[in-house]
């Protein structure tokens, strides 16, 4: 693993030589998480072929890391905040990791998911998306969420905000698409992959994606996930 600090971000590249591959996999991870916790499937992807970047995200590691992130009120007030500011970051970051979006494929695992997914939104050129028990579809989510804490209802404004930055409506390219998440996600509800998936496919049934359902899974990355994870990159790549 090669650490590279440029100006504003950190990121820790994992390469076996030449990407035989001749793509890159970003990996984001999910909230509360850190890229040491990836050390290992980075690894392997980089086995397979595949040069490998796991970014520090903002308020985790390195980056204005927050105490307890699993507190309430900390979740509720940065979990979206640190979402935006990824999505924000995106032209600077890729400026500044000297790779094309052509090459990139986007991967996420929960609060990643949503990372990758609010990127991919934004342009029209990457290689693909892997979305790992997260969301596409913003708006929805969060209604979830706040059904399950007994928040109250979205005001316009925050409804406006989520919009701005919601996959939901944005741009459609026709590169590979894997959506995987567990029935049972007690964390993050399958039912914004659904939405997404239903977004993508109602609109266009040309649109090369795929969605696995996992029977009994709760919020978890399973060796069956990583089986069929290798299996479609093996299909696609």
């Amino acid at each position: 693993m090669k650490k590279f600090v440029s100006k504003k971000f950190v990121n820790h590249i994992y390469s076996q030589g030449q990407s035989s591959r001749g793509k890159t996999i970003i990996i984001f991870h999910g909230w509360g998480s850190s890229v040491n916790n990836y050390v290992e499937i980075a690894e392997y992807f980089s086995s397979l072929g595949f040069r490998v970047i796991v970014p520090e995200i903002m308020y985790h590691d390195s980056r204005h890391k927050l105490e307890k992130h699993f507190l309430k009120e900390v979740t509720q007030e940065y979990f979206w905040k640190t979402i935006y500011r990824s999505i924000d970051e995106t032209t600077l970051y890729f400026e500044e990791l000297g790779v094309l979006e052509e090459e990139v494929i986007l991967m996420g695992i929960s609060m990643g998911g949503f990372i990758s997914n609010g990127i991919y939104s934004k342009g029209n050129k990457f290689a693909g998306l892997i979305n790992i028990n997260g969301s596409g579809s913003f708006l929805l989510s969060e209604k979830i969420f706040r059904e399950i804490d007994q928040r109250p209802d979205l005001s316009s404004e925050e409804i406006n905000k989520i919009t701005a930055y919601n996959p939901i409506g944005k741009n459609k390219s026709y590169s590979p698409v894997l959506l995987m998440h567990g029935e049972q996600d007690s964390v993050v509800s399958i039912e914004g992959q659904r939405d997404y998936y239903n977004y993508l496919t109602d609109c266009d049934a040309n649109y090369d994606v795929d969605f696995i359902v996992y029977k009994n899974v709760n919020h978890s990355f399973t060796e069956e996930m990583l089986e069929n994870l290798k299996q479609w990159l093996d299909k696609k790549y």
